[in-house]
């Protein structure tokens, strides 16, 4: 056998002895071709978590009778994630909770009585990418069974990643504010609350909220909020939230409309009474 061919037929496994093997190979006039392990990249991960058939009861619509009467919106949502850890882990703290995702879908679609699906789309998109950071691409469609009076339905559907959804952050006397998205009717924000430190009694006139806790431990009215537990917060209602442990926490906050700094009344509860 030929010194060449047997330096083609060497099975190459770690950089070093490539290395060493092609200066060897070099020394002796002969020629040698071999990839080097960091121009040898791995398929991308195409993993995915699918969620079918979620119907939600909801206003959703422009016009005038669809505004005061709820309708059904079926969601069909793919999400793209590295499944590896936790499909060696067997821990859900390793993936994302479908069944979390769709309740959070739900609760954004009541809420926010939406008039267009494209608008709808959009904000859910942002909300998902942002309160699970483990979610690459999200694969979104909404439809409207009732839509059409001679058809079966209307629909959209998008695909979003994190990068198109560019955030920026603001501090705040409690912590920092990230802001995910701000649309003409609603913002989308995660608050994150520094380590023993407080969102202060304070109500609304003109902006209604929606908040959940997304990570770490807050506590409301001496009680500790259970994870993904929607309160919604109407004007002149007081809330406030304290973080009495030693790390940060989150929580995912939609406004309508988008935040009024204005609109951040601080409330002084007397003497003797809880917030």
């Amino acid at each position: 056998m030929q010194p060449r061919r047997a330096a083609r037929d060497i099975a190459v496994r770690d950089t070093d002895v490539a290395v060493e093997l092609a200066a060897r190979v070099a020394a002796r006039g002969q020629l040698l071709w071999c990839a080097p392990m960091s121009a040898r990249v791995p398929s991308q991960r195409r993993d995915r978590i699918e969620i079918r058939g979620l119907s939600v009861q909801c206003v959703i619509g422009v016009r005038a009778d669809e505004r005061d009467r709820e309708q059904p919106v079926q969601v069909e949502l793919a999400l793209t994630l590295d499944l590896g850890e936790a499909g060696r882990s067997a821990r859900i703290a390793d993936t994302v909770d479908y069944a979390t995702v769709a309740d959070e879908l739900a609760a954004m679609l009541r809420f926010r009585r939406y008039k267009l699906l494209e608008n709808a789309a959009e904000e859910l998109a942002a909300m998902v990418l942002g309160v699970h950071p483990r979610v690459q691409q999200v694969e979104l469609a909404l439809s409207k069974p009732q839509a059409l009076e001679h058809g079966r339905g209307a629909s959209v559907a998008i695909t979003r990643s994190a990068e198109d959804f560019p955030r920026r952050s603001e501090a705040a006397r409690f912590g920092e504010v990230e802001v995910l998205l701000e649309t003409r009717e609603a913002g989308l924000y995660l608050l994150h609350v520094a380590a023993g430190n407080r969102i202060p009694l304070h109500h609304h006139e003109i902006m209604r909220e929606m908040e959940w806790l997304v990570a770490g431990e807050l506590v409301q009215h001496g009680e500790p909020l259970s994870p993904f537990s929607p309160r919604e917060w109407s004007l002149h209602q007081r809330h406030a939230y304290d973080n009495p442990s030693p790390r940060r926490a989150t929580l995912f906050c939609c406004e309508m409309p988008p935040y009024i700094p204005a609109d951040e009344i601080d409330e002084h509860p007397a003497v003797g009474t809880t917030p």
